[in-house]
């Protein structure tokens, strides 16, 4: 792997000839592959074999999988994340002995990561707000956090100045910032072709000026979690320390510094932890935590939301209680578009409030639309925790399930007619509609496999 020179003199200026030699090393070592699990879907699909230390659902695996090819990741059992990542949530646990009532924002959502984590230590309880300014990311950030099955999330797609609406609103947020990559080094060459000084200090700029629009949204005596995948001070420790000079917030001892490993960084007025492939198995990462001191007034909903949401008709709720178990935790709403939502109680006066000033492209569990007297069910509805009534399984075997997940299953054999929902391991994939001697495959084009595979291919997971 060949470093910038200016790279190389930077690290070697912070740790040391030998450390620098051992940090060079590390990165010519393939990434350590690890899963994050999902507490309710997760069976035993992987081979687990050590755990990763600050997440109690973090695993390593012993080599990489083809994971588009196991279904159960298809089902959301679990999620393919980078170890050091992961210590975000020792921080959330550490620092939060209660969820409920928590509003988290993860302002930089995409690809899903972090969210995903967020969405499994808030267990249903809270509210997650996961956002990515970038269209087509924002759909894979949809994509990834339907997967969890949790009703207590929404997704939006705006930039950090879109959200001057929401001053003193969230409990903690996280902004995993845009960052010059030097953390990715190792997993993507073009990392290191896009490197230099000059970007390092674009990259600051930008922080900054992300750090400064969403500042206000958050509480007095919230949290602020910053992170970026990169090593040199100017992105991380420089940017803690103007936090606290600029903005009145207390640098934040964690519970990392006790992870074997684990660097802590200390500024002028901040700390950080720092995360080195030499040291730790897993990639670079920078993370911190800072506390909002300023006493200022506390968030109160408007006496007027503007929401874009609406009630169901009563042909609508009826409908939809046929095919879900009344719940009076949960209430429905639609959108634009037609599609209705389940969102539980606990959130809904959030999500007309949030809905009258974001751009939201998902909102609790999508249920489907209804069409001529008909629902027709949404993807998300499959793959959700809500109690269905009425509606039929059916268990695949490896072989039908990757040929639903390729959309290439054309029947089944189940004599009952109309929509059922795929599993595979008692975990849902989907929907399908028997016709008879056909069924009708439910599944977004967009989630489909695309690989070409064959039944004795050895990339497959065991049953």
């Amino acid at each position: 792997m060949q470093l910038p020179e200016s790279f190389k003199s930077a690290i070697a200026a912070t740790l040391g000839p030998e450390a620098c030699l051992s940090f060079e090393q590390a990165l010519e070592h393939p990434t350590p592959v690890s899963v994050r699990i999902h507490r309710h879907k997760y069976s035993d699909s992987l081979n687990l074999r050590e755990k990763v230390p600050w997440c109690p659902q973090g695993y390593y695996l012993d080599s990489r999988p083809s994971f588009t090819l196991d279904p159960a990741f298809h089902s959301g059992a679990y999620y393919v994340q980078e170890a050091s990542s992961m210590s975000l949530w020792a921080i959330l646990d550490d620092q939060f002995k209660k969820k409920q009532g928590l509003r988290i924002l993860d302002l930089c959502g995409a690809p899903g990561g972090k969210s995903s984590l967020i969405a499994d230590w808030l267990n249903g309880e809270g509210l997650l707000v996961s956002n990515e300014v970038i269209r087509n990311r924002a759909y894979i950030l949809k994509h990834n956090l339907i997967k969890t099955g949790y009703s207590n999330i929404i997704v939006s797609q705006n930039d950090p100045s879109d959200f001057k609406n929401t001053e003193h609103y969230f409990d903690v947020i996280v902004v995993d910032a845009p960052c010059s990559g030097e953390g990715m080094f190792r997993k993507d060459e073009n990392a290191i072709k896009e490197w230099s000084m000059e970007n390092v200090g674009h990259c600051s700029m930008r922080q900054k000026r992300i750090l400064t629009d969403i500042y206000p949204s958050l509480k007095p005596g919230g949290l602020l979690i910053y992170s970026t995948c990169t090593y040199n001070d100017i992105e991380n420790i420089q940017n803690t320390d103007w936090l606290s000079t600029n903005y009145n917030m207390k640098s934040i001892d964690s519970i990392l510094g006790k992870f074997s490993g684990v660097t802590v960084k200390e500024g002028k007025h901040s700390v950080g932890y720092q995360f080195y492939p030499h040291l730790v198995k897993g990639e670079g990462l920078f993370i911190a935590a800072l506390q909002k001191m300023v006493d200022d007034k506390q968030f109160s909903f408007p006496k007027k939301l503007n929401s874009s949401l609406s009630f169901l008709s009563r042909q609508e709720k009826n409908i939809t209680d046929s095919w879900i178990t009344p719940d009076s935790d949960i209430g429905f709403r639609k959108d634009k578009s037609g599609t209705i939502h389940a969102i539980p109680g606990t959130i809904i006066e959030d999500a007309d409030f949030l809905t009258s000033g974001l751009r939201l492209i998902h909102c609790g569990i999508d249920v489907g639309k209804v069409v001529k007297d008909i629902l027709i069910p949404d993807h998300h509805l499959a793959l959700s925790f809500l109690e269905l009534q009425n509606i039929p399984g059916y268990e695949a075997d490896k072989s039908e399930a990757i040929a639903f997940l390729k959309k290439d299953l054309n029947a089944i054999e189940n004599g009952q007619k109309g929509w059922l929902r795929i599993f595979y391991k008692g975990k849902a994939l989907g929907w399908v509609k028997n016709i008879g001697n056909r069924i009708n495959n439910y599944l977004p084009n967009d989630w489909r496999i695309r690989m070409q595979i064959n039944n004795d291919d050895e990339r497959l997971l065991p049953e």
